[in-house]
């Protein structure tokens, strides 16, 4: 277990989310949540707690209100139950395609930057959506997703990973492009309100923010496991995220960026009270 800790640890997500970009668009979502009519609010996929922050700080010296966080990681947990300490704060084990097995009811449902990883998102939306109670809000966000690239960036993209590609095959490396990368089929903006309206919430408010994402962020995301293993599929994670690092250098050199702007979807839908 120790092995596998230090690697989720080496490769986590959490490095990325110490960019202050990631917490506006996380606050741009916990904002439009937290209001005096909703006392239960589950933070989906809440990882090592730092959108449970932002939901506690929003929330204040409130004494009526209790936050859960939900994510399928125990060690993820354990950091989120270090870094909030809030006494109103609790964090329970549990996947989104059962969150009625751990959480029964509740006023609002918080799921940042995780609804691109799920396979079956009408089954998700339907279970959320059977959690809140008539009238509560969902709010969602991912910038993986078809309309994530900001007019003439996808290029960037693009020349990012077969720069890494190419770093690879210089160290004896092959990228098995027909393995199976974690990251799934991406959504458009009108997919996502089409999937809550079918699921049982009013049609959502969806807006894009856009945010300019530095060469550090850049990196932080690169040595992200999931994103290696869905640009590099096949490739350990140790050299992806080498490879990665030395592609990315090569991608800003020749396109002589110092930023690449991409695009947040920002989605909230309220449970129809039919």
């Amino acid at each position: 277990m120790t092995g596998h800790a230090s690697e989720a640890d080496q490769f986590s997500f959490t490095p990325f989310t110490r960019h202050p970009f990631f917490t506006d668009v996380n606050r741009w979502i916990v904002k439009r949540v937290i209001g005096p009519s909703r006392r239960v609010i589950v933070d989906l996929g809440c990882g090592p707690g730092a959108v449970t922050q932002l939901i506690v700080d929003q929330l204040g010296k409130r004494h009526d209100a209790k936050v859960i966080g939900v994510d399928p990681c125990a060690s993820a947990l354990e950091r989120a139950r270090v870094a909030v300490s809030a006494g109103f704060a609790e964090f329970v084990e549990g996947s989104a395609e059962l969150l009625s097995h751990v959480v029964p009811s509740a006023d609002a449902v918080v799921f940042c930057n995780a609804i691109h990883l799920i396979p079956d998102k009408a089954r998700v939306l339907a279970e959320i959506r059977r959690v809140l109670r008539r009238g509560g809000v969902l709010a969602f966000n991912t910038t993986f997703f078809n309309g994530a690239y900001v007019d003439g960036t996808s290029g960037f993209w693009r020349r990012w990973v077969v720069r890494a590609v190419q770093v690879l095959r210089e160290r004896g490396f092959e990228v098995q492009h027909a393995a199976k990368a974690t990251a799934r089929a991406f959504l458009t903006p009108d997919e996502y309100a089409a999937i809550c309206v079918q699921e049982g919430f009013n049609r959502p408010t969806i807006e894009l923010v856009r945010v300019d994402l530095p060469p550090e962020s850049l990196d932080d995301i690169g040595h992200f496991s999931l994103f290696i293993e869905g640009a590099l599929p096949g490739v350990p994670l140790a050299e992806g995220a080498a490879a990665l690092r030395e592609g990315l250098e090569r991608a800003l050199d020749e396109t002589g960026l110092t930023s690449v702007p991409r695009n947040w979807l920002e989605c909230v839908a309220v449970a129809s009270r039919s």
